[in-house]
Formats: C-alpha cells, sequence, structure tokens
C-alpha cells in the first residue's frame, strides 16, 4: 500500500475483494446485504406533530434464501418516536423471507412532536439474517443515517 492510498483509505483492488468465510466448504459472505435508506419527506418539522417516513431496502446478495429482521433506534434524548406520542425509541420488523437477488423495502413512520427541537439526529439501524426462526442470529449489519429537523 502507497502512501496516496494509504492517504485515501485503501487501494481500489482492496476495496473489490469481499470478506469471507467458509464452513462446511460453503461460502458465508461477511456481508450478505446490499441496504439503502431514504426518508419520505427529506425532513421533518419542528415543533409540530408530524412524521417522516424511513424506508430500508434490503437487497439478499447471498446465493441461499434469508430470514430478515430490522430494528430501529431512535436518539433517547430527543423528542422523537415510532409513535405520536414519541415515547418508544426502539421498533423491530420483521420482513420474513427474502430470496437470493431479492429486494424488499420496508417503511417505518418516524414522529417528531411539539417540543422536538431543530437539528440532525443520529438514527441507527440493524438489518439482521436469522437462522431457523427469529430468535436465533446468523449474520447481522449495522448502519447509521441522519433525520434533518427543520
Amino acid at each position: 500500500m502507497g502512501f496516496l492510498d494509504w492517504l485515501t483509505g485503501g487501494s481500489k483492488t482492496e476495496e473489490k475483494i469481499e470478506k469471507e468465510t467458509t464452513i462446511e466448504n460453503k461460502k458465508i459472505l461477511a456481508k450478505p446485504f446490499i441496504i439503502t435508506a431514504s426518508f419520505t419527506p427529506l425532513r421533518l418539522a419542528a415543533r409540530k406533530s408530524n412524521s417522516v417516513n424511513l424506508d430500508i431496502t434490503v437487497k439478499n446478495i447471498t446465493p441461499d434464501p434469508q430470514l430478515v429482521s430490522v430494528d430501529v433506534l431512535l436518539p433517547k434524548a430527543a423528542f422523537l418516536g415510532f409513535e405520536p406520542s414519541c415515547i418508544n425509541k426502539v421498533l423491530e420488523k420483521r420482513l420474513g423471507e427474502i430470496k437470493p437477488n431479492e429486494s424488499v423495502t420496508t417503511s417505518i413512520k418516524i414522529w417528531g412532536g411539539n417540543q422536538t427541537a431543530p437539528g440532525e439526529y443520529e438514527i441507527g439501524y440493524t438489518v439482521y439474517a436469522h437462522y431457523i426462526g427469529y430468535e436465533k442470529v446468523l449474520n447481522y449489519q449495522k448502519n447509521k443515517t441522519k433525520l434533518r429537523v427543520v
């Protein structure tokens, strides 16, 4: 790795190499999903009772079907929630089985109220791949996004 590669965070060939582990002659990808998140509308209005939808799209890039769920975590100090009273800060949504190369989009409503201050709020979400049932976790990916409140 050269000096410029170190500055930019790595070379292009290193980014293309996928992390893999081998279990019983099968390859399991370290990251089984391609995940994208967006808000509709783009912003939440401050000091009003209104909501935005967090749209999370999960694409299965493994050769096997995956049983998938999504957990979303809102900041505890913020006046945001999954219902108009803004009390619940954690939500789990079960997406079911996703076949190889298939995408599923889920929409999660995030509410603000008359005490929601303007600013940027970090929202964390985790996508889980389950084994047999939702009680056992095979793999997961954590991501964060920011919601703008104006």
